[in-house]
């Protein structure tokens, strides 16, 4: 991983060792798009191509350098039958990383097969035909252009999808199904492939069932409303009828006239207006079925979109508390590597005094991302254990003296914890915690003395300082005097 400022590469630290840039934020995001990636990678594998695609494309969006996540979308495009998106994929790849590009591979290998590059636009024009005949319903010439389409580019997704759509329409549900499965063995998650294969899975279902009522309203969800009637073919032959009869009287004329027009009211109230309220019905239901359809895919959009919006939201407050975190521990940090520069400069100089005062300032708990800073802390505590103790016991002598417990404490601290079997630094640091009135700390101390170190010369004075022995005066001055 390289420096975004100035180029170097990184090293473990959260610091850019050359230009001193922080990069912590930095790797995080370059991280997360290598995750994305390796999903990416998954799916692919998994032939979940639009799975893939989709987390692809995150990662590239956090990190359009990405020359690995940029080809294998590339690759995903391609597979799916979008040469174009897949060309664009490669030569961005290809401007971002010149050499050592496996893109310049694909492009080459696709550009020496004589006529290919040329079929592949053919591809996309005759698609485009196609969709516009499928637009203005010449539903027999879209399904020519298709299959033309796929004996060309059997791996074009959206033209399986788009002729399987057309023999939905048309009422051929099992050559639907068929087409829609071709599709699902190149892309097996495709979420349009899938919906498309559950509705004609039901429309199948009528079929079987036999249900002309919902066999019908399917298809004039389809194709419109739509009324069985007899054709006539260029051989049939309308033969009229020779009835000749005699004339009517003006009387007979009048009262057919009136029959004629009763019966003429009876068919447009019985048949005519029940068919045209049937069909305004049909209208209205087709009407509210594609509204319900087109709310549907926006409330999934937009559930979708706020999902990704939360996501990203949490992803942006992790990022901000991280950066304030280092922001906030950022002077500690330089604090801690000045001060065991300093502790290092002193000890080349030979003044080990000063050099052991120096190193004691250098805080040990403190999490340092840095092996470089703990090999040399680790090699500087080793050389200057003994000058650090005496200068502690020193220092915690001067300050119970003067009655500074406090520090007192801290100092004889310091010195156990560069030797825990200095006996006359943890004698010491139990009369401080009594002298600072934490009774309970001075006999956990007493206690360990007596226990650990039965040989000392402050073992008799320890233990007249326990509960058990009986004397529980205060001889800290005298031990301290001796």
């Amino acid at each position: 991983m390289i420096c975004y400022n100035c180029g170097n590469v990184l090293t473990n630290s959260d610091f850019c060792s050359h230009c001193g840039m922080d990069v912590s934020v930095y790797k995080r995001i370059v991280r997360l798009s290598n995750t994305y990636y390796n999903e990416g990678l998954t799916k692919a594998k998994n032939r979940d191509l639009s799975g893939a695609a989709d987390t692809l494309r995150r990662s590239v969006k956090l990190n359009k350098r990405n020359v690995d996540a940029r080809n294998l979308l590339g690759l995903v495009y391609f597979e799916m039958g979008e040469t174009v998106q897949a060309f664009s994929e490669w030569v961005m790849s290809t401007n971002i990383q010149p050499d050592n590009n496996p893109a310049d591979r694909y492009l080459v290998a696709i550009q020496q097969e004589k006529g290919k590059v040329d079929e592949l636009n053919h591809t996309i024009k005759k698609f485009n035909v196609a969709l516009n005949y499928a637009q203005t319903g010449t539903d027999d010439m879209a399904i020519i252009q298709l299959k033309k389409v796929l004996n060309q580019n059997p791996n074009f997704i959206k033209a399986y999808q788009l002729l399987a759509l057309l023999y939905t329409k048309n009422g051929q549900y099992e050559r639907a199904k068929r087409t829609i499965k071709k599709s699902m063995k190149i892309d097996k998650c495709n979420p349009l492939s899938i919906r498309y294969l559950r509705e004609i899975d039901e429309y199948l279902e009528d079929e079987r069932k036999n249900d002309p009522d919902k066999r019908m309203e399917r298809r004039r969800s389809l194709r419109g409303v739509m009324v069985d009637r007899p054709y006539l073919s260029g051989n049939d032959t309308i033969i009229p009828k020779n009835d000749f009869k005699d004339a009517l009287t003006g009387a007979q004329s009048i009262l057919h006239i009136i029959i004629g027009i009763l019966l003429g009211a009876a068919l447009v109230y019985f048949i005519v207006t029940p068919a045209r309220i049937a069909s305004v019905t049909d209208k209205v239901g087709d009407t509210k079925v594609e509204y319900n359809q087109k709310m549907a895919i926006k409330n999934s959009t937009i559930s979708e979109l706020q999902n990704q919006v939360e996501s990203l939201k949490k992803e942006r407050n992790t990022l901000k508390t991280s950066l304030a975190q280092y922001t906030d521990t950022g002077n500690t940090v330089s604090a801690n590597y000045s001060n065991l520069l300093e502790a290092v400069n002193l000890y080349l100089k030979k003044d080990y005094d000063k050099s052991a005062k120096a190193f004691q300032k250098v805080d040990s708990k403190m999490k340092m991302d840095s092996t470089s800073f703990t090999a040399v802390y680790e090699a500087m505590s080793n050389q200057l254990s003994g000058k650090i103790e005496k200068g502690a016991f020193d220092d915690g002598m001067t300050a119970y003296e003067s009655a500074d417990y406090k520090n007192a404490i801290e100092q004889f601290k310091k010195c156990v914890e560069v030797n825990k079997n200095n006996d006359e630094a943890l004698y010491y640091l139990a009369y401080s915690y009594q002298k600072n009135g934490d009774s309970k700390k001075a006999e956990e101390t007493f206690k360990k003395l007596v226990d650990e170190f039965p040989d000392s010369d402050f073992y008799t004075k320890a233990k007249n300082q326990l509960p058990d022995s009986g004397d529980n005066g205060d001889n800290g001055d005298n031990g301290g005097n001796e």
